[in-house]
C-alpha cells in the first residue's frame, strides 16, 4: 500500500531521503528506509548528541508505531523533532546573523568530517534562529563521507552564505531581501553584474563570483549534476583536501563578517539621541512596561518596533519569551550583537510591519507568511511609540490599525499613544499634518475600546504621550 500522507501538511520535500511535515504545531519528519541505518548511526553519535546538548541540533527521537495523523507508515520510519520557539528565517534576519549560520554550518561540518561524516547541504533555509541562537534543523543532509576529497555542499554554501554576505559589504544589499526573492541563493553570474571594479578580482570575491562567473564551473553538486572531479586516492587524503577546502571558506567568511550594522541607520542609536524624553519619562515608561509584565496569563510577548530590545530585554528580564521585530537593520543587528552573548529569551526578526513577511517557496507553502505564524502565537503585544508611525508612514487609520492587532489574536496590548501634537508626530507628518486633524485621544479610545478594555492609563511627564494596558474584550 502507497505511504498516505494526505493529513499532515508537508514543508520540506526536496530531499529524496525523507520530508518534513507538520501537524498541530508538531513537527515531523518521514525517513525513507535506505537512511534509516544511517539516521540512527548519527542519532547514536557522542558528537552528534553533544551537538544537541550545545544547541547546534533541535532534540529528535522516533515516534514509536505510527505517526496518529498518518494512515500507513508502512513504508517509511518517523522522527519527531523539538518544534522551535517561533523560528526566524533567512529571509528573516540580519547580515550579523547570516554570519553566524555561516560559522556554525562549517563548524558542523568540520565536527562531521572529523568523524567520517558529511553534510550534503549547505542551505541557508537549514538554520533557523530560536531565542537568537542558530540551531540546524536538516538531520538528512548528513551522510558518510566518501572518498572523493570534494565538499559537495560547497556551491550551495556560497550561493547561501558567501555571495549574499559580500553583497551586503560591498553593495549594502540586505541578505533578508535576496532570500525573499532567490530560494536558492545567489547565482554568481547575478552577483557578478553588481560586484565589479578591483574588487572583483580580489579574495573572497574572485572565488565566489568572478571565476564561476566567468567559467561557469561553480556547480558541482549532486542535485546540480555538476563535476564531481577525480577521487582522492585514501580516506586520509580526501579527509586532508574536504578539512582544506572548509578552512579556506571560514577564512573568506570571517573576512566578511558585519560589524554591527555596515550602514548608517536612522534608529540604531535612538536611545542614546532621543531628546523628546527626559530621564525621569524613561524610568515612567519602563516600570510601566515592567508592571504590564506581571499580569497573569502574559507568558509570549511580540515587540513590534522594538528598536535595539530596550523593551524587549524589560519583558525578557521579566521571564517572558520574547519577539523582538523591527523593519530598521542596524537597530535589530545592535540587538543581535548583544544577544550573542546573552542568555535572554529574545528572537530577533526583521520585519516591517507595513509590508510583513510573506509565505515563500513553492505554492507559497514552505514558508508561512510572518502574520500567519504570528496570529495567536503571543499573550501580549507591545507596541511603544508606533502607531503615529503607522498612521503617517504607511496611512492606516485607527480602525485599521486595531484589525490588525486584533489579526495577531493577543489578549493584552501594552501601547504608547502620542498625540498629532507631539513634535515627534508633526515632524514625521510634515506638510501632511493637517490629513490627521481630527486623530485624537477621544477618537483612539473610542475605537480600541470597541474591542479592549483600559486595565492601566499613565500620563509620560513630557504630556502628549500615554501608555496604556489594554485586555482584549471576550
Amino acid at each position: 500500500m502507497a505511504t498516505r500522507i494526505e493529513t499532515l501538511e508537508k514543508i520540506s520535500w526536496r530531499d529524496p531521503s525523507g520530508f518534513v511535515a507538520k501537524k498541530d504545531g508538531r513537527i515531523f519528519r518521514a525517513v525513507s528506509a535506505a537512511s534509516i541505518p544511517d539516521v540512527q548511526r548519527l542519532l547514536d553519535a557522542h558528537w552528534y548528541r553533544q551537538g544537541v546538548a550545545d544547541g547546534w541540533f533541535p532534540e529528535s527521537e522516533w515516534v514509536a508505531g505510527r505517526v496518529p495523523f498518518v494512515v500507513d507508515t508502512s513504508q517509511l520510519a518517523w522522527l519527531e523533532h523539538r518544534a522551535l520557539a517561533f523560528p526566524c528565517y533567512a529571509h528573516e534576519i540580519t547580515a550579523l546573523q547570516l554570519y553566524d549560520a555561516a560559522k556554525l554550518t562549517l563548524a558542523i561540518a568540520r565536527t562531521a568530517l572529523e568523524h567520517g561524516w558529511t553534510i550534503k547541504d549547505a542551505s541557508a533555509w537549514n538554520v533557523l534562529f530560536e531565542h537568537g541562537k542558530p540551531r540546524f534543523c536538516d538531520i538528512l543532509s548528513f551522510e558518510r563521507a566518501d572518498n572523493s576529497g570534494i565538499w559537495i555542499a560547497y556551491a550551495q554554501f556560497c550561493r547561501h552564505f558567501l555571495i549574499p554576505l559580500l553583497l551586503y559589504r560591498d553593495a549594502g544589499m540586505l541578505p533578508s531581501s535576496l532570500f525573499v526573492l532567490h530560494r536558492d541563493g545567489v547565482q554568481p553570474d547575478q552577483a557578478r553584474r553588481i560586484l565589479g571594479g578591483w574588487r572583483a578580482y580580489v579574495q573572497p570575491t574572485l572565488e565566489a563570483v568572478t571565476l564561476p562567473a566567468l567559467f561557469g564551473r561553480m556547480e558541482q553538486s549532486r542535485t546540480s549534476g555538476g563535476a564531481q572531479g577525480p577521487k582522492a586516492k585514501s580516506a586520509e587524503l580526501a579527509k586532508f583536501l574536504m578539512g582544506r577546502t572548509l578552512k579556506r571558506l571560514e577564512k573568506h567568511i570571517d573576512a566578511l563578517k558585519p560589524a554591527a550594522s555596515a550602514k548608517p541607520s536612522k534608529w540604531e542609536n535612538y536611545e542614546a539621541d532621543r531628546d523628546h524624553y527626559s530621564a525621569p519619562d524613561v524610568v515612567v515608561k519602563t516600570n510601566f512596561v515592567r508592571e504590564a509584565m506581571q499580569q497573569p496569563g502574559i507568558n509570549t510577548v511580540l515587540d513590534l518596533g522594538c528598536n535595539a530590545g530596550e523593551f524587549s530585554k524589560v519583558a525578557a528580564h521579566a521571564g517572558k519569551t520574547v519577539l523582538a521585530a523591527d523593519y530598521d537593520h542596524g537597530a535589530l543587528s545592535r540587538l543581535y550583537q548583544e544577544l550573542r552573548c546573552a542568555t535572554l529569551a529574545i528572537s530577533p526578526i526583521l520585519l516591517d510591519i507595513g509590508r510583513p513577511t510573506p509565505a515563500v517557496g513553492w505554492m507559497n507553502r514552505e514558508v508561512e507568511s510572518f502574520m500567519v505564524r504570528a496570529s495567536g502565537k503571543f499573550d501580549c503585544i507591545m507596541a511603544l511609540g508606533l502607531v503615529h508611525h503607522l498612521l503617517v508612514s504607511e496611512r492606516a487609520s485607527l480602525r485599521m490599525i486595531l484589525e490588525f492587532f486584533l489579526s495577531l489574536d493577543a489578549r493584552f496590548l501594552v501601547l504608547e499613544w502620542i498625540d498629532p501634537q507631539d513634535r515627534r508626530f508633526t515632524e514625521i507628518a510634515g506638510v501632511n499634518e493637517q490629513l490627521y486633524s481630527d486623530v485624537s485621544i477621544d477618537s483612539f479610545e473610542h475605537i480600541f475600546c470597541e474591542k479592549y478594555v483600559i486595565e492601566k492609563k499613565e500620563h509620560i511627564l513630557a504630556g502628549n504621550r500615554i501608555l496604556y494596558l489594554l485586555k482584549r474584550k471576550n
